[in-house]
């Protein structure tokens, strides 16, 4: 078929006839090039997904070769099978148990202080339903980093175990109300003798809980090294300390380092013992340390966020929830408490960093207050002394102004101790009076509002208490004491 009409001009289709024969070259040389690039791009992202591969196995490496009797990797489980979870009875343990003694020396407790009230008070309030209650009130973010263990971290001869001690304050001793400011988390790394070798004021974030274990294998190591030698494992503990520091903080682990006397001791000879050493060896320094520590915290948290403990105290508690706020003053302390029996001084810490009360966890069961009551009978007047955070008790920044006249006329604080030493005091702590105020089935008491509660006055032993407040000038509870003891 001709492609030029009858007029003699080209038709379209001879005009296409003939624009293909022109660059067909050309357009089969532009396909074919496109094709090219396709087939390289498919190339190139092969190679890099079988680079990757390779660099994730280089770097899980290191890692999983940590764990201890790790099998080959395309063997091992997931994680988050392989480890316990918060609600997992396996994992958890209950406060303060006894460890086997045949891997007490091997056994790791991760032990989480919290300010949940325990189970135990929540029982006694008929309002509150205890089904489906979370462990801790960070239940989320402590499973999260008890799942990001490693498997083969632990082992049947040394094991990792969990323990919750919750040291919040019952509603009887916040005035029947529930007291819920932002939560209050610590956790610590002990051995199966309860000697702290590792502690996170606040949550353990990311691999923070993983690196704490491994710290605190070494710490174990350096305890074993120098048994005899306390101050010589504070300043092992200080050289790893102060890598980590800013300049600042640095200064003021040097200071605490230098102040430090000689203290030889006896060979010991068990755990035990070396236990109990190491413990009041912390308990003579801890306070000392604890409170120039503390100066150096609020004047950083000063210079970081603009605020003060006194003044922004709830947004305070909110950031210290972050384990970074305190990293700095938890890794110049803990040299200083390294070894120490936990059971002993965990008040101590969980009052210092919170700077408010705790509840013990011991004496499930006992009365010792209600028993005191009974003997002393009706007597007389007497006082109940309570004491203040651990920190507070080392000043009297906390109490109310006296004047100048009424410190003359014997209305000053000094009086004030003076008037109930002339009668019996009896010093108690938040468990003993809150087991007592539930079994005798007395109204609650704050004695946190509308300030701290130091003293409880006692007409008999059938009155009310009378509060002796830090807060308010002692001269009117003086007077009252003087009249009800002529």
């Amino acid at each position: 078929m001709s492609v030029r009409d009858d007029r003699g001009f080209d038709s379209p289709q001879f005009n296409l006839v003939r624009l293909v024969r022109q660059h067909g070259r050309f357009l089969a040389a532009f396909l074919q090039t496109q094709t090219t690039l396709v087939a390289l791009c498919w190339v190139s992202l092969g190679w890099v997904a079988l680079s990757s591969g390779i660099s994730f196995s280089q770097a899980e490496e290191p890692r999983q070769g940590k764990a201890k009797g790790l099998q080959a990797a395309e063997q091992d489980p997931p994680v988050k099978e392989a480890v316990a979870h918060v609600s997992d009875t396996g994992f958890w343990t209950s406060p303060m148990r006894e460890v086997d003694t045949a891997t007490a020396d091997q056994t790791l407790l991760v032990i989480v202080i919290t300010d949940d009230i325990d189970p135990a008070w929540i029982s006694l309030d008929k309002t509150i339903r205890l089904a489906n209650r979370p462990v801790c009130w960070c239940e989320t973010s402590i499973t999260k980093a008890v799942a990001a263990i490693p498997p083969g971290f632990a082992h049947p001869s040394a094991p990792i175990e969990g323990q919750h001690w919750p040291l919040g304050i019952p509603k009887v001793l916040t005035g029947g109300e529930s007291n819920l400011p932002p939560g209050r988390t610590i956790t610590v790394v002990t051995d199966g003798h309860y000697r702290t070798l590792g502690v996170i004021v606040g949550i353990p974030e990311d691999q923070e809980l993983v690196r704490l274990i491994e710290e605190a294998e070494e710490t174990r190591g350096w305890l074993r090294q120098h048994r005899r030698e306390p101050d010589q494992l504070v300043k092992k503990l200080a050289e790893r300390s102060r890598q980590r520091l800013p300049r600042i903080w640095q200064l003021q682990l040097d200071q605490q380092v230098a102040a430090l006397g000689t203290t030889p001791l006896e060979q010991v000879a068990d755990a035990i013992s070396q236990n109990e050493r190491f413990t009041k060896q912390v308990q003579i320094r801890f306070g000392q340390v604890a409170d120039q520590v503390q100066h150096t915290y609020k004047q950083h948290i000063e210079q970081r966020f603009g605020m003060t403990p006194e003044t922004d105290f709830r947004r305070l508690v909110a950031l210290e929830q972050h384990s970074a706020t305190r990293m700095p003053w938890m890794t110049t302390l803990l040299p200083f408490m390294a070894g120490a029996d936990l059971r002993n001084v965990y008040l101590d810490l969980a009052e210092t960093v919170w700077d408010q009360r705790a509840m013990p966890i011991q004496m499930q069961g006992k009365d010792p207050l209600g028993d005191w009551l009974t003997q002393f009978g009706d007597q007389g007047p007497f006082a109940l002394h309570i004491p203040p955070p651990y920190l507070r008790n080392r000043t009297e920044l906390q109490l109310a102004k006296v004047s100048d006249i009424a410190q003359r006329r014997g209305f000053g604080w000094q009086d004030l101790d003076e008037a109930l030493g002339n009668g019996p005091v009896r010093e108690t702590n938040l468990r003993e009076l809150a087991t007592w105020l539930y079994r005798s089935k007395k109204r609650p008491l704050d004695l946190q509002r509308p300030s701290q509660t130091r003293y409880l006055f006692f007409r008999s032993s059938t009155d009310s208490p009378y509060p002796i407040r830090d807060g308010e000038p002692p001269g009117r509870s003086i007077t009252m004491i003087r009249q009800v003891q002529k």
